[in-house]
């Protein structure tokens, strides 16, 4: 072989080997640099968890979610939809996480395409009716059959043990149980007594509905970033951030 054509083979070795380094560093920042799409804080009424009442209060979730991603070194991307499209968007893979409670699903209910982070809050709803009816709702067997106001798009897992009647929103809950359109629903505490002393509604719990914890609820496409967003949330707890976002919000509580 000349030298000629063993400087061409040279070189060709040696534009291989770049082009090669190029595509690794390509593929390599497409995973760095891949973001994350979420819904929250479209509904306008999922107050104090999101769109709270002022700037400085923008929302539990919305204020935590930041420090989670920011700690986890995951970039998102907020997509504005209603509750009922962001819950079909995230059973379809659209959506690549979003904030869920184990307890809000059936123990029956088969592993979906997804998996839970660690907890992060805790989170309770309840049956919810008028004081003067409170007494008909001690139980939670003694509204099997009735008729009771829950959220479109949310997920209840014995709703097929009522009759169930949705609304767009927490604020249309609360008012539709002040006009007497429904006698029971199903709500958050927090949410509900904010939302009643806005529409002026007395309102009384009755039994529990579920008591559990919220967590990020991750598409196992990307499971591979749960150890890191653990890391996080627990980092998160140990300096006291996220108690001291709750502590924000302590005035929507009893």
């Amino acid at each position: 072989m000349n030298a000629l054509a063993r400087l061409a083979q040279h070189i060709k070795k040696v534009v291989s080997f770049i082009l090669l380094i190029n595509v690794s560093l390509f593929v390599g920042g497409a995973t760095a640099d891949e973001v994350l799409r979420y819904n929250l804080g479209t509904s306008g009424s999922s107050i104090p968890y999101e769109n709270a009442v002022d700037e400085d209060r923008a929302g539990i979730l919305v204020e935590i979610l930041p420090l989670i991603m920011n700690r986890a070194g995951i970039k998102t991307e907020k997509v504005m939809l209603s509750t009922k499209r962001a819950m079909l968007a995230f059973k379809t893979g659209a959506l690549d996480f979003d904030f869920f409670s184990p307890s809000w699903l059936s123990k029956d209910e088969p592993a979906g395409d997804f998996t839970f982070s660690d907890p992060i809050i805790d989170i309770t709803e309840y049956f919810i009716t008028l004081p003067e009816n409170h007494s008909r709702y001690q139980t939670v067997a003694s509204i099997y059959g009735e008729t009771v106001g829950m959220i479109s798009g949310y997920v209840y897992f014995d709703s097929d043990k009522f009759v169930r009647m949705d609304f767009q929103a927490e604020s249309n809950l609360i008012l539709a149980l002040g006009m007497k359109r429904i006698d029971v629903i199903i709500m958050e505490e927090a949410a509900a007594r904010y939302w009643s002393s806005m529409h002026n509604v007395k309102i009384a719990l009755g039994p529990i509905h579920t008591a559990g914890q919220m967590a990020l609820r991750v598409h196992n496409r990307h499971k591979d970033k749960l150890p890191a967003i653990n890391r996080a949330i627990a980092e998160l707890k140990q300096t006291g951030q996220i108690d001291r976002i709750l502590n924000k919000y302590s005035d929507f509580s009893l």
